[in-house]
């Protein structure tokens, strides 16, 4: 007993000791991050120095053919494999395609075979690389049963009228065809049905309309055989009355809400993939043609030139578009031809081709990317720059000809080597160098810190790249399109509050710098993960790096003003030391009536206090104040989640001198009025 009290008054000692030691050791490091602003930062504005001008076509969208980026994203068809190409099962059904009432029993009177003998022919005279195929279904005799084929989830509304339609070649066939929309699943309620009558002979194509009476995310579409004798089927279709010529109203509306300046498409890698013949003409005698970049899926040519340049229209975006380099078969020729056809006359041939499909005039697309990635040796046509600058020559020589107004896009990288040897061999007809960013759990290496930190890296990338341009080049205006950059993160981070952090502060870096004149994240519409439009067959939701880039989007101004921010600081692990939490950008509109200030926070811990001081300039006494938040920073959106991370606004007390509260990892822009 006596020997155990000074024991625990040791040990009390102790602790006593290490807490004034962690009470002394946390005080300095307080006092050490307040005295450099801890919880507390300054943004100073100087309006009367302009230090840069921010370029009106900074913020544009990037879509790709990528799994369901186009098909199922951006196209509104609701009917997969709609010309039966993929390849069928045991009983003759190619893929999405099933027996219908269902499989239970054997069904002697209906027989399937897929045909790649008879099909609806296209009107292909490029590089056809696959058997064409359509489904054959004989009927040996009528007795009234229910028998045909079936494609399930399809997405209905209640009350929009669906509009069909397909193509049939029969010989000898006598009854009636019915096609529905039904529930999914065996004598499910049907929604709506309609019937086709006098089919006979060659092809020919068969309309319908359909307005279900209830809604169902995952109905089924049927066709049904009531009759005997043989028939071909091909082309089906199956659109909702609200698409916007073949796009979907719903991820029509998003696209339109980001306000991109451009659009890029058709990649990405499948441009080395891609030829663009594939893509016009009339939508049934085009080519499905086999993915090679992404799974080999089955890729329908619905969305093609055309459909393309009409969508970018009706948004507001100028088109972009990729040109394949010696992929897959593609030429200086092909490439030159594509121009024309989107830009020239009517007099030329591929002017008057465009013409006959329906546009008269002009597309007048002014950038050209020459070659996707050529660096990587997962792209076709691969190859090192100095071959690749010299074929960028020849396909710059063979444009240009065709058309010496367009803007030239040439494949860059972050390898300095690279951009060197591009630039003296191609320097001279290089309006706009590319390169791509992506950065994630490999790069960070364990500290999410480095995240937060490495879009300054490459702000201080594009200054060595400016100095190369000067050097190499001196008096070409070039400059940088950044247009593809993401995080690379799992799911759900790759949803999450965190990478809209990254992203916010990338797009600080880019307007902050002169050089980068394009950027568009990666993608628009699905594709990955980091698709920022999220849209399944049934739905849509909006990731946190949506939420960046229309915010961003709809605050663009035209001037830079000088700004200098003082603000505590994070070492990270490999991104450097010192790392400014706040970020900000502060411009101005071409009025001169609004500023914007685009402020980020990336500190995950602490909302900082921030006074703003604005020189030179009369300000309204009221700002507003819009922020991207979410509880957490793991926050993230999904479809069961759409709003953990959201945009909230509120009215500030500003004028020339005030104080904000930024919340902990939060991404804001404040709106300031011009007074007299």
């Amino acid at each position: 007993m006596h020997t155990e009290i000074p024991w625990r008054m040791a040990v009390l000692r102790r602790w006593i000791f290490l807490l004034i030691c962690g009470i002394c050791i946390n005080a300095s490091a307080w006092c050490a991050q307040a005295s450099s602003g801890a919880s507390t930062a300054r943004v100073t504005i100087d309006a009367s120095k302009v230090e840069g001008h921010i370029s009106p076509m900074l913020y544009g969208q990037f879509d790709e053919f990528m799994f369901e980026a186009v098909k199922g994203g951006v196209a509104a068809e609701l009917l997969r494999d709609r010309d039966f190409e993929a390849a069928p099962n045991a009983i003759g059904l190619p893929r999405y395609w099933d027996r219908d009432p269902d499989d239970r029993n054997d069904d002697p009177a209906l027989h399937f075979h897929w045909d790649d003998s008879v099909y609806y022919p296209s009107a292909q005279e490029f590089i056809n690389e696959q058997t064409e195929h359509s489904l054959r279904a004989d009927l040996t005799h009528d007795d009234g049963q229910r028998r045909g084929i079936r494609q399930g989830d399809i997405p209905i509304r209640q009350g929009i009228t669906y509009k069909g339609y397909l193509w049939l070649k029969t010989t000898g066939f006598s009854g009636h065809i019915t096609v529905a929309l039904e529930a999914d699943w065996t004598s499910g309620q049907t929604y709506a049905a309609a019937e086709i009558n006098n089919v006979a002979g060659d092809w020919k194509r068969y309309e319908f309309t359909l307005t279900p009476t209830h809604a169902d995310p995952l109905a089924k579409f049927v066709v049904l055989f009531y009759g005997r004798g043989r028939l071909w089927l091909d082309k089906l279709s199956l659109l909702p009355g609200d698409a916007f010529d073949g796009v979907r109203a719903d991820v029509f509306q998003k696209v339109k809400e980001l306000h991109p300046a451009f659009i890029r498409w058709p990649g990405g890698n499948v441009a080395q993939d891609y030829h663009w013949k594939w893509g016009i003409g009339p939508r049934d005698q085009r080519y499905t043609w086999t993915n090679l970049s992404w799974g080999n899926e089955p890729e329908p040519s619905d969305f093609g030139t055309d459909e393309f340049f009409h969508f970018c229209r009706r948004v507001g975006a100028e088109p972009s578009i990729t040109l394949n380099v010696e992929g897959r078969g593609a030429t200086a020729e092909e490439a030159a031809a594509w121009v024309e056809y989107t830009n020239g006359p009517l007099s030329s041939h591929f002017g008057a081709l465009r013409a006959a499909n329906g546009s008269a005039e002009p597309f007048h697309v002014k950038y050209w990317e020459i070659g996707n990635e050529i660096w990587g040796t997962w792209v076709r046509a691969h190859s090192d720059a100095d071959t690749y600058a010299r074929n960028y020559n020849r396909y710059a020589a063979a444009i240009l000809a065709v058309d010496p107004s367009v803007r030239l896009a040439a494949v860059g990288d972050n390898d300095m080597n690279w951009n060197r040897t591009v630039l003296q061999i191609a320097g001279p007809h290089i309006d706009y160098l590319v390169i791509h960013h992506y950065y994630g759990d490999a790069e960070m290496q364990g500290d999410p810190l480095n995240l937060m930190a490495r879009p300054l890296a490459y702000e201080r990338f594009y200054q060595q790249v400016s100095k190369l341009i000067h050097e190499i080049v001196p008096g070409r205006d070039i400059r940088l399109d950044i247009n593809e950059w993401n995080t690379s993160l799992p799911l759900p981070r790759q949803h999450s509050m965190e990478s809209a952090l990254y992203a916010a502060r990338l797009m600080n870096v880019f307007e902050r710098t002169d050089l980068v004149a394009m950027s568009a994240v990666s993608d628009m519409v699905n594709g990955w993960s980091g698709g920022v439009i999220q849209a399944s067959r049934h739905d849509v939701f909006l990731t946190p790096t949506y939420l960046v880039n229309a915010l961003y989007g709809t605050h663009l101004g035209t001037q830079r003003l000088a700004a200098r921010v003082e603000s505590p600081t994070f070492d990270t692990s490999r991104e450097g030391k010192g790392i400014p939490y706040l970020d900000a950008v502060v411009t101005r509109t071409q009025d001169g009536k609004q500023i914007f200030i685009k402020i980020v926070n990336t500190d995950a811990q602490r909302p900082i206090r921030t006074d703003v001081r604005v020189n030179g300039v009369n300000l309204d006494p009221h700002a507003l104040l819009e922020t991207i938040n979410a509880d957490s920073m793991t926050a993230a959106n999904s479809f069961a989640t759409p709003n953990a991370v959201s945009l909230q606004k509120k009215t500030l007390e500003a004028g020339t001198s005030f104080a904000v509260e930024l919340p902990k990892h939060s991404v804001s822009v404040i709106t300031l009025a011009v007074g007299p």
